[in-house]
């Protein structure tokens, strides 16, 4: 079996990414000490998605199979049916010599 050289293993960055999740709260608490704001969560942290992820998820990869189509999708598509059934065909072209 051939295996995938460029995947890294899970959790590989975990350990930088608390690294910089506690510089940034440090710094927060230094900077805003009245402040009760939480920082964002880095990307790194095992479980955080990448925006990457977030991009391939959003395109439907991993789309619901029992999510419903919306009613605008199910009108254009109506629309677009009856628009193709009113129209008349065209005559034949007739060659002149």
């Amino acid at each position: 079996m051939a295996r995938e050289e460029n995947a890294p293993k899970i959790g590989a960055g975990h350990a930088s990414a608390m690294f910089r999740q506690g510089l940034a709260e440090l710094r927060a608490a230094a900077f805003h000490p009245e402040s009760n704001v939480a920082q964002p969560t880095v990307y790194g942290i095992y479980g955080t998605k990448t925006p990457g992820e977030v991009m391939q998820e959003k395109q439907g990869e991993s789309r619901d199979p029992d999510e419903q189509p919306s009613i605008l999708d199910d009108r254009l598509k109506q629309a677009e049916r009856q628009r193709e059934s009113e129209r008349e065909p065209e005559p034949p072209q007739q060659e002149w010599d």
